[in-house]
C-alpha cells in the first residue's frame, strides 16, 4: 500500500510540473521577457499632420510656413531634421538663400504633433499658382533606429505685383522736327509701368540707314542703372538726317533689354516715328525791341502805356501779323486789345503801343501782362499759323492812405506741438492782422475748412465772428480741432476764409493757408509665447510668438532680441518695416544652463514715422528639470532580476505541488482503505 501511495504522489507531481512548465516554455519560445508594469514601446512613425491645409501667401511678403509633424505610434521620435526643397529650381517662388536650411525638432512623443516652421521670402515676381514642395524628414527612435520620410506638400501664391514693363511715353525733338542736312537731339522718355524695379537697362536705337537717318555718335546703346515702378527717365541721341530727304515721318526701332529684382531678363522693341522737314523751309523769327512799360507802381484807374518795336529778324516774310495784349481781369485795355499789322517783311520792324489801366479794389501786387504775336508761315502750298509771346510785369499799389484797401492776413498761428496725432483734439491759435496803417476793418467773418474734411471742430462751429480789427492791429482767436482717426501721415492744409468790410462798407475777402502735420499712432500687440510643456537642462527649447501692428502708423527699423540666463544662437531678428494692420512671427531656440526657474524676456524695438524710438519687453518664465534617464534593456537578453524572480517562483510552485500532491495521496489512500474494510466486513 505504501508503494501505491508513493507512485500516485509521484505521478501527480509530474503532471502538475508539466502543466506549469508549458506556459514557461511557450514564453521562452517567443524570446520576449516582460516585468510587471513594463510598457511596450513601438517604433515611431512620423507623417505630415492631417490638419495641414494648403497655405496661401502673398508675393513680396515674408511668409511663415508651419508644417505639422505627427507621430502616429507610441514610440518617441528624437533628433528630427526637417528640410524643405523645391521640385522645380528654375521656377522657385522663394528667395533661395533661406530655402534649403534644415529645421531641427528635438523630440516628438507618441501620439503628439510638433510644428516645423520655415520663414520664406516670397519673390515679388513669383507666378500666381500652386507650387509643389518636397519635405524630407529624418529621425531616430529612442533605441537608436534611423528612419526617413519624403512627402510632397503644396502652397499657393497670390501675386498683385506687375512685372517691370518699360514703355516709351514721349519723344521730344530739338526744334520739334528733324531737318534734312542737319543734326538734332532726340529724347526718348522711358517709363517703368510695372510694380517691380527694372535694372541693368540697356536702350539701343537701331534702324539707321546711310541714305536716311544716321546716328551721330559712336555708341548706339545707353545704360540705365535702374527704374523703380512708375519711374521714368529720358535718354538722348544725336540724329543726323540726309540732305536729300523729303518732308515725312521716318521710323527707327528702340530696343530695350532689362532685368527685374531677381535677375529675370526681359526685352522689348518699340517703333518710333520722327517727323522731318526739308531745309528749304526758312524760319521766321519775330523779336521785341525798345520795350517800354511802367517801372514805378501804378494806382487803380490811372492809365499807363506799354510800347515796343516788333522786328522780323528771319529770312521769310510774316503774313497776317496780329498783336494782342491780355492783363487778365484786373488789368484792362483802354485802347483796342488786338492790333492787326498785316505783312511784316524780313528785316523790317514796326512800333506797337497799348493803353491800359488797373481796376479799383484790387490787391497791391505785381500783375503779369501777356503780349502775343500771331503770324502765318508758308510751308509749300500750305500756310501754318505760329505765335510768339512776351510777358511784362506791372506793380499796382492799392494801399493809398486815403483810398487804399485794408488787408487782413493770418500773420501767426500755433497748435502747441511739433506734430498732431490723428484722432486727438488740439487747440489752434490764430492771429489776424490788419496791415493797413490808418483804416480799420469790421464785421469780420472767419470760416475754417480743410481738404477732404480732415479736420473737424470740437465743441463749436467751424466759423466765428470778429467785430473789429483796428488799423495796424491784431486779434487772436482759438479753435479746437480734431483730425480724422484715419488721417494720412503728412502735412494737411487748413483753409482760413476771411470776409470783412472796410470803413466805406465795401466787402472784401481773402483766403489764407495753414499747414498742420498729422502723424498716426503706432501700437504693438504681442501674442502669448508658445513653449513646450516640459523643459530639461541642456535640451533646446523652441519658442514662438506672433505680433501685430495694431495702430495706423508705420513701424520702422523693427528689431527683436531675446535675453536671459540661457544660451541661444538665434537671439536677434531684424524685421525692418511693419505696416499698419500687418502681423509677423518670431521664433527662437534657447538652451537652459541651470535647473530651476528660468526668467527671460523678448525685446521689441522700433521707430515711428517721425523717428521716435520705442522699446517693449515681453517677459517669460520656464521651469527647467534635470534630464530624464530612460531604462533601455539590451535586446534579446533576460534581465538578472527576472531570472532570479523566475527561479524563486519555480521553487515555491514545486513546494506547493508536493504539499497538494501529498494531501491528494493521503485522501485517496484513506478512501481505498475504507472500501477494503467494507469488502472484508461483507465477506
Amino acid at each position: 500500500m505504501k508503494y501505491k501511495f508513493f507512485c500516485l504522489l509521484l505521478i501527480s507531481t509530474i503532471l502538475v510540473n508539466i502543466l506549469y512548465a508549458m506556459p514557461l516554455c511557450a514564453e521562452a519560445n517567443t524570446g520576449t521577457y516582460q516585468m510587471q508594469g513594463d510598457v511596450i514601446r513601438d517604433n515611431p512613425n512620423l507623417i505630415i499632420g492631417r490638419n495641414y491645409k494648403i497655405p496661401v501667401f502673398k508675393a513680396g511678403t515674408e511668409a511663415r510656413l508651419s508644417i505639422p509633424i505627427e507621430n502616429t505610434t507610441n514610440g518617441e521620435a528624437v533628433n528630427i531634421f526637417v528640410s524643405l526643397t523645391a521640385n522645380d529650381l528654375q521656377n522657385v517662388p522663394f528667395e533661395i538663400d533661406g530655402l534649403f536650411t534644415k529645421k531641427k525638432v528635438s523630440s516628438i512623443y507618441g501620439r503628439n504633433t510638433e510644428n516645423a516652421v520655415f520663414n520664406l521670402n516670397i519673390r515679388k515676381n513669383a507666378e500666381a499658382k500652386t507650387y509643389p514642395l518636397t519635405l524630407n524628414i529624418e529621425y531616430t527612435s529612442s533605441n537608436g533606429g534611423s528612419f526617413s520620410l519624403t512627402e510632397t506638400i503644396y502652397i499657393k501664391i497670390e501675386n498683385d505685383y506687375e512685372v517691370p514693363s518699360l514703355k516709351l511715353m514721349d519723344t521730344t525733338i530739338e526744334g520739334g522736327k528733324l531737318v534734312s542736312g542737319s543734326t538734332k537731339t532726340v529724347g526718348f522718355r522711358i517709363q517703368n509701368s510695372g510694380d517691380l524695379t527694372a535694372k541693368d537697362i540697356k536702350a539701343r536705337l537701331g534702324g539707321f540707314s546711310s541714305t536716311e537717318l544716321i546716328l551721330d555718335s559712336a555708341l548706339d546703346t545707353i545704360n540705365i542703372q535702374s527704374l523703380a515702378g512708375g519711374e521714368a527717365r529720358t535718354v538722348y541721341y544725336n540724329i543726323s538726317a540726309n540732305s536729300q530727304l523729303e518732308e515725312e515721318n521716318y521710323s527707327l526701332t528702340l530696343f530695350l533689354t532689362y532685368k527685374d529684382e531677381y535677375d529675370v531678363p526681359y526685352e522689348t522693341e518699340i517703333k518710333v516715328y520722327l517727323p522731318l522737314e526739308t531745309n528749304a523751309s526758312k524760319e521766321i523769327d519775330l523779336a521785341f525791341s525798345n520795350l517800354i512799360y511802367p517801372e514805378n507802381p501804378v494806382v487803380p484807374y490811372e492809365n499807363f502805356t506799354v510800347s515796343f518795336n516788333l522786328k522780323n529778324t528771319g529770312d521769310e516774310d510774316a503774313d497776317n501779323v496780329r498783336v494782342s495784349v491780355d492783363g487778365g481781369e484786373e488789368i484792362l485795355p483802354k485802347s483796342m486789345s488786338i492790333k492787326s499789322i498785316g505783312s511784316l517783311a524780313a528785316g523790317k520792324e514796326t512800333p506797337v503801343e497799348f493803353t491800359l489801366f488797373a481796376k479799383d479794389d484790387i490787391e497791391s501786387k505785381n500783375y503779369p501782362i501777356k503780349v502775343t504775336v500771331e503770324y502765318e508761315v508758308k510751308t509749300g502750298s500750305k500756310k501754318e499759323l505760329q505765335s510768339v509771346s512776351q510777358y511784362i510785369g506791372v506793380f499796382v499799389n492799392s494801399d493809398d492812405e486815403e483810398t487804399g484797401i485794408p488787408k487782413v492776413i493770418v500773420d501767426y498761428y500755433d497748435y502747441g506741438k511739433e506734430f498732431i496725432e490723428a484722432g486727438t483734439a488740439f487747440p489752434l491759435n490764430i492771429s489776424f492782422y490788419n496791415t493797413h496803417k490808418s483804416n480799420d476793418v469790421r464785421n469780420i467773418r472767419v470760416s475754417i475748412s480743410s481738404d477732404g474734411d480732415i479736420f473737424s471742430p470740437v465743441g463749436s462751429s467751424n466759423s466765428f465772428y470778429i467785430d473789429k480789427i483796428n488799423a495796424n492791429s491784431r486779434v487772436e482767436r482759438t479753435v479746437s480741432l480734431r483730425p480724422k482717426i484715419n488721417a494720412e501721415y503728412k502735412t494737411h492744409n487748413i483753409f482760413v476764409d476771411i470776409e470783412y468790410e472796410d470803413t466805406k462798407g465795401k466787402d472784401h475777402s481773402i483766403k489764407e493757408l495753414i499747414g498742420i502735420p498729422v502723424i498716426q499712432e503706432t501700437s504693438l500687440m504681442i501674442g502669448d509665447i508658445i513653449t513646450p510643456t516640459e523643459n530639461y537642462l541642456g535640451s533646446p527649447i523652441g519658442m514662438s510668438l506672433e505680433f501685430y501692428n495694431a495702430g495706423r502708423g508705420l513701424m520702422r527699423n523693427m528689431m527683436i532680441s531675446i535675453e536671459g540666463d540661457f544660451d541661444t544662437q538665434e537671439g536677434s531678428l531684424y524685421i525692418g518695416n511693419l505696416e499698419a494692420g500687418k502681423n509677423n512671427y518670431y521664433d527662437a531656440t534657447i538652451i537652459p544652463t541651470s535647473v530651476g526657474t528660468l526668467i527671460g524676456k523678448i525685446i521689441f524695438s522700433y521707430d515711428d514715422e517721425i523717428n521716435q524710438h520705442f522699446s517693449i519687453e515681453k517677459e517669460f518664465t520656464l521651469e527647467i528639470s534635470e534630464q530624464m534617464q530612460e531604462f533601455m534593456p539590451e535586446p534579446f537578453q533576460q534581465p538578472e532580476n527576472v531570472r532570479e524572480s523566475s527561479g524563486r517562483r519555480k521553487l515555491f510552485v514545486i513546494i506547493g505541488i508536493i504539499i497538494v500532491g501529498g494531501i491528494v495521496g493521503i485522501t485517496l489512500y484513506r478512501r481505498r482503505k475504507k472500501r477494503l474494510e467494507e469488502v472484508d466486513m461483507y465477506e
